[in-house]
């Protein structure tokens, strides 16, 4: 005779983002690893559309203009996702949790959700366009996130400390250093002795103002020594406001000495140079420094939240904002990196996807446990 046992029930994460890289590029590692939950994505299609259908249970598309500050046709397709979904919601960036909470006025969905806020991004910059932008934003941020969102996810406490002081948000929030890393996934360098073979010095990002492009650029220009390659990679992003012009991109491809490479697969292919270079001015945790000391290349990055966080690392220099010569400096004095054990090791503790993972999956199990 058969015994009808009780089911676990399986709870539903949905995924949001208004940009599909997010959820592939930084996410995709993590799934495998949340055992008690049901992952389904969230996202308009774009160039990892295949690869999400993939990865996550189901896949659920919706249309929005990157370019707009705020696209109101985006927000309120958003809204009548929302309310079909029986789901608890992770939004992955500021700016998606914005159109989350905008999409969700009004609603009386009993539907939880996280906010990942994985850097401050261009919102908080110095320019005067962000300035303005967030004294107009502030107040909804004001009101609207404390009702849409249960857990703020920070990457770092000094972005923690300025979002909740700008916010006034008073539900929980909790630090979950980067996105994990999946160290199988990644070719480790190994030391190079020869010494008349040309170092190569790498700078990978999107081709945003605010990642330090122009500064790499004259950094190049400083480096008096013809033992180095200089090397570029990555996409523009047309729907950010930070975008580099048409202008800069030509200016990028004539500098001499500099190899742009458009966009390269990290896992396998960051091995195959010496130096990494971040020159970003703010980042909430730099995945690109975090993969490139885990590889074994040697890294000058600027001194910056999301870089100070990884100071314990070896073969790592955190500089200055603006300190272009000590770049240069470093680069010229180069020769080789330490062992990369101990950056291994830290890794290992700290950082792979797993880890991560569990971090997630107990804030989900947090969030199941409120009112």
């Amino acid at each position: 005779m058969l015994t009808n046992l009780p089911l676990k029930m399986v709870i539903m994460i949905t995924y949001l983002s208004h940009w599909d890289w997010i959820l592939y590029k930084s996410r995709k590692d993590l799934i495998p690893h949340i055992k008690s939950y049901e992952i389904h994505a969230m996202c308009p299609d774009g160039d990892y559309i295949k690869e999400l259908k993939s990865i996550y249970k189901s896949n659920t598309s919706w249309e929005i203009k990157r370019n707009k500050v705020i696209d109101i046709k985006a927000i309120l397709m958003l809204r009548r996702h929302i309310k079909k979904v029986e789901s608890n919601f992770h939004c992955f960036t500021l700016k998606t949790g914005i159109l989350f909470s905008l999409a969700d006025i009004f609603l009386k969905n009993k539907n939880k959700a996280v906010l990942s806020i994985t850097g401050l991004g261009f919102l908080f910059s110095n320019g005067f366009k962000a300035q303005i932008l967030r004294i107009l934003i502030k107040p909804f941020i004001k009101y609207l996130f404390n009702k849409s969102f249960n857990i703020i996810i920070f990457q770092n406490k000094s972005d923690e400390e300025i979002f909740l002081k700008f916010s006034s948000f008073s539900n929980n929030t909790k630090i979950i250093q980067s996105s994990g890393l999946e160290k199988s996934n990644f070719k480790i360098r190994e030391n190079i002795q020869d010494k008349k073979m040309k170092k190569k010095v790498i700078l990978i990002s999107r081709l945003l103002y605010d990642k330090g492009i122009i500064d790499y650029l004259s950094l190049i220009s400083k480096v008096n020594n013809d033992n180095f390659e200089f090397y570029l990679a990555g996409k523009r992003d047309k729907g950010n406001p930070q975008n580099i012009t048409n202008e800069d991109m030509t200016k990028i491809l004539k500098t001499r000495n500099l190899q742009y490479l458009g966009e390269i697969d990290v896992e396998t292919e960051l091995s195959k140079f010496d130096i990494s270079i971040i020159m970003s001015s703010h980042e909430g945790f730099s995945r690109i420094l975090l993969e490139s000391l885990y590889v074994g290349l040697y890294c000058l990055a600027y001194r910056i939240q999301g870089t100070e966080v990884m100071k314990e690392f070896k073969n790592l220099q955190l500089i200055e904002l603006n300190e272009i010569d000590k770049f240069a400096n470093y680069i010229e004095n180069f020769t080789d990196i330490d062992d990369n054990s101990h950056n291994r090791m830290l890794v290992d503790k700290l950082y792979t996807s797993k880890v991560v993972a569990s971090q997630i999956e107990n804030t989900y199990n947090e969030l199941d446990s409120l009112d």
